[in-house]
């Protein structure tokens, strides 16, 4: 009893520990999320920063050189495009920025994730007149520009830039179009302030591809011991630790789910599994308790193989030793269960007579109830030193043991007399012919040589008329 408490206990301290490591891992998983928000916002930081500093840093260059395609003005500086959309008359000069080397100086920063950099003077949403300005200069810029590329209506409503009206946007995992890449865009707008009203003036944006989020993302990782990947809005994985990521999450139960700060992205980090919230303690416990499930169920089964170690033996004797019908011992208690040297020994075999004739005349049923009178008969008479088999068919063979002549020849009358006042077939007198030796036995093979002998005699006492006894 004190055991199965024992088992109890620990099963109890083994599920509070599990669950303790369960809070403790959560708690972690919200602090490290917290230490990513932290770092993204860092890394926003510097992108604004480096806005305010190109913003003190242009220059006004000649408006020279220039390419017209149909509603598209456009030229290189360095390796840069500017590109002047539905514009009616060309300025003289125009403030110029230099994107590339800020790119450069980014680029150290965010381990060359930054794709590259667009700066869109918005002249006038209302008839789509632009300067973009890009880090590289591209003819396929131009025809995408035509298409309407970067008209972003959105931003006629100043409290659609994020959920929070916060200074930028991230926007959707897509395919670049000029470039043929998957990035995602960080936009931030700056505002002109008239009569205490907001009119978009300009937006920026760094295209990024997802290595962006590589450190962060892998730093949770490290952390956790668990997956994690950043989602867009339309649920399109940006980054994930798990390479074999499907590129859309579909089942979003199997993971903790948190915000990225100030987007519609979210951090996802994949729920541990029981293997991640056992240590070594816990290792330690289940160890025990398996130890301990062990020991009690082999006590108890120990114990109940001693209690039913008589019934086993009982059930052993009745149906691996004994014959089904008449429950005397068949041949496989002579293989396994006699013990010799057997002295003083009677072997008797005995066969009823003409129980061919009885099975033709009166069916097999009744044949059957005649075998089972016979051994009934046979057992009242081998009550002690004795064992009874059913030797084949209608053949039988006692082993008197420890016994003299005279009682051996004692039984064997007092059993053919009981034979013959059997009477469970009408107007049929059964009776049975007998082979008697007495010998001593000192092995299976000189038992087998015994039988044979009573067999002998057996035979004789049958040719000569039946219903006789040949002993000796």
């Amino acid at each position: 009893m004190i055991y199965k408490l024992i088992y109890l206990l620990l099963i109890g301290l083994f599920f509070i520990s599990t669950f303790i490591n369960k809070n403790n891992l959560f708690n972690d998983i919200n602090s490290s999320v917290d230490n990513f928000n932290i770092r993204f916002n860092k890394d926003i930081q510097i992108l604004k920063n480096e806005i305010d500093f190109l913003n003190t840093t242009k220059k006004s260059l000649p408006f020279v050189n220039y390419t017209v395609a149909e509603n598209i003005t456009y030229f290189d500086i360095d390796g840069s495009g500017v590109y002047f959309k539905n514009i009616t008359s060309h300025p003289n000069q125009f403030n110029f920025y230099n994107l590339k080397e800020a790119k450069e100086n980014l680029n150290s920063k965010f381990d060359n994730s930054l794709l590259f950099i667009v700066y869109n003077n918005i002249r006038s949403l209302k008839n789509d007149r632009k300067v973009i300005y890009t880090d590289d200069f591209s003819q396929t810029w131009v025809k995408i520009l035509q298409k309407g590329a970067l008209n972003f209506d959105v931003f006629q409503n100043k409290r659609s830039i994020s959920r929070n009206n916060t200074e930028f946007a991230l926007y959707n995992f897509y395919t670049d179009r000029a470039h043929e890449k998957e990035m995602f865009t960080i936009i931030f707008p700056e505002y002109d302030y008239f009569n205490n009203s907001q009119k978009l003036r300009a937006l920026w944006y760094f295209d990024f591809d997802p290595n962006f989020f590589a450190k962060n993302t892998d730093r949770l990782k490290r952390n956790l011991g668990l997956n994690t990947c950043i989602i867009d809005g339309d649920y399109k994985v940006v980054y994930s630790t798990n390479k074999n990521q499907a590129s859309k999450i579909k089942n979003i139960h199997n993971f903790y789910i948190f915000p990225l700060e100030k987007t519609n992205y979210k951090i996802l980090v994949e729920k541990e599994t029981i293997f991640q919230i056992i240590k070594a303690k816990e290792v330690f416990l289940i160890g025990f308790i398996f130890f301990l499930v062990f020991y009690i169920n082999k006590k108890e089964k120990l114990k109940k193989e001693l209690h039913s170690l008589k019934m086993i033996n009982k059930i052993k004797s009745e149906l691996l030793l004994r014959e089904p019908l008449t429950s005397l011992y068949n041949r496989y208690f002579l293989q396994e269960e006699m013990v010799f040297p057997i002295n003083n020994c009677g072997i008797v075999l005995l066969d009823i007579d003409h129980f061919k004739n009885i099975n033709d005349t009166f069916g097999h049923d009744k044949g059957d109830h005649v075998l089972k009178a016979v051994s009934n008969c046979i057992k009242l008479v081998s009550v002690g030193s004795a064992d009874a088999f059913r030797w084949g068919g209608e053949e039988f063979l006692i082993i008197f043991k420890d016994t003299d002549k005279e009682n051996v020849l004692n039984k064997v009358n007092t059993l053919q007399k009981l034979i013959k006042d059997l009477n469970i077939l009408d107007n049929y007198k059964i009776t049975a012919s007998f082979g008697v030796i007495y010998t001593n036995i000192k092995d299976k093979s000189s038992f087998y040589s015994a039988v044979s002998k009573a067999d002998k005699n057996l035979y004789t006492a049958k040719k000569t008329g039946r219903d006789k006894v040949v002993a000796f």
